[in-house]
């Protein structure tokens, strides 16, 4: 009987210390693991949920973000107040003339030049960005008769009187005239006089020249970008596209006046390439002055670019232009860049420094424009 009795405590005793007894450690070791969990949520209240995103998460994420954005935007700011002058004993804004693509346009007078220009606010911080690298390349290259004038960048700090006026200021030369794209289509069968086309080629490797001395690349030479005045001077214009150093490998640029080693850096590989990639855009400008379209403008632009890459150099087709002329053009578009003539060595070309009474071809052009 005794015997038993002990059986049976140390049955009991065996029941204390098994299954049950584990369940409850099990729930006391859950437990504390929760309690870490929710202690290391507490210290991280933005990462603490899962991966997908409560509302939580990305109010905390969207205010973040405005907060650098804010931060970015406001150093931008400073930058730019230490960099640029206060536009107010420089420029005095007049009337707004319009809008483009970076901002508000306005006549202005410069008051230390003591002239009319153009004046643009940019506004947009994104747009700001962009033009900033082409107030660099117009800072080194102003000054020059062939370049379109460049004045000056201020920076007005935003003010409760005049609110509209905040912004980067850019004053350039404010010109009369028209693009040589816009005399083109307005000329008969699309067509320049051939010495007009010389005249304009002469004054445009004039500027290129001061381009390739300060190491500047335009990327965009066309005669949208060509401007003759109502004075018939002869100005590039639109650098935002430009590059400062001797080699680029930039696919800036309308396609169809790039040249072979441009286009090949749409590929996989890197093309170096200087200055003479502007010498085969003026090249292909001098086509279209002379007959109206650029070369192979019925192509798509796939086609486009493996026919100016691959194929043959375009040439002039009408019977009427001069040896010189189709000789220019050719020396122009020389697929190798390394057998292709610098702005200089042109300047030398008889179409270019033979040219029949070139005061009294100017003097046309300007009684045309007026």
């Amino acid at each position: 009987m005794v015997e038993e009795q002990q059986v049976e405590q140390d049955q009991d005793l065996r029941a204390d210390s098994s299954p049950c007894h584990s369940q409850e450690e099990q729930q006391v070791e859950e437990q504390q693991v929760e309690q870490e969990k929710d202690l290391i949520d507490d210290c991280n209240p933005c990462h603490s949920q899962e991966p997908s995103e409560t509302p939580d998460d990305t109010n905390c994420q969207e205010k973040q973000k405005q907060e650098l954005d804010l931060g970015m935007n406001n150093c931008q700011e400073n930058q730019l107040e230490v960099k640029f002058p206060t536009p107010r004993t420089y420029l005095q804004i007049l009337e707004p003339t319009g809008q483009d693509s970076y901002g508000m346009n306005y006549t202005g007078w410069h008051r230390k030049e003591q002239l009319d220009v153009s004046v643009t606010i940019v506004k947009d911080i994104e747009k700001r960005k962009d033009i900033l690298q082409e107030v660099e390349v117009l800072e080194l290259i102003r000054g020059h008769e062939n370049v379109i004038g460049y004045y000056g960048a201020y920076y007005q700090r935003a003010s409760v009187k005049k609110p509209h006026y905040e912004g980067l200021w850019i004053s350039m030369e404010r010109w009369n005239g028209v693009a040589v794209e816009d005399l083109i289509y307005t000329s008969e069968q699309y067509s320049l006089h051939e010495s007009w086309i010389a005249y304009i080629c002469k004054e445009v490797l004039k500027g290129l020249c001061h381009l390739e001395n300060k190491k500047v690349i335009h990327h965009d030479l066309r005669p949208q970008n060509i401007i003759l005045t109502t004075s018939a001077d002869v100005k590039i214009s639109d650098f935002s596209s430009a590059t400062i150093g001797e080699m680029s490998h930039s696919t800036s640029g309308r396609i169809p006046y790039l040249a072979p080693e441009v286009l090949a850096n749409f590929g996989k590989k890197t093309i170096w390439y200087n200055s003479k990639a502007d010498i085969w855009s003026l090249g292909i400008s001098a086509l279209q002055m002379a007959e109206g379209y650029y070369p192979f403008s019925r192509f798509p632009q796939q086609k486009l670019m493996k026919r100016i890459m691959h194929g043959p150099a375009p040439v002039l087709l009408w019977d009427k232009w001069s040896d010189n002329f189709h000789s220019f053009v050719g020396q122009c578009l020389q697929k190798d860049p390394a057998w292709r003539p610098s702005a200089g060595k042109l300047l030398s070309h008889p179409f270019i420094c033979k040219i029949f009474n070139e005061r009294g071809v100017k003097s046309n052009i300007k009684w045309h424009l007026q």
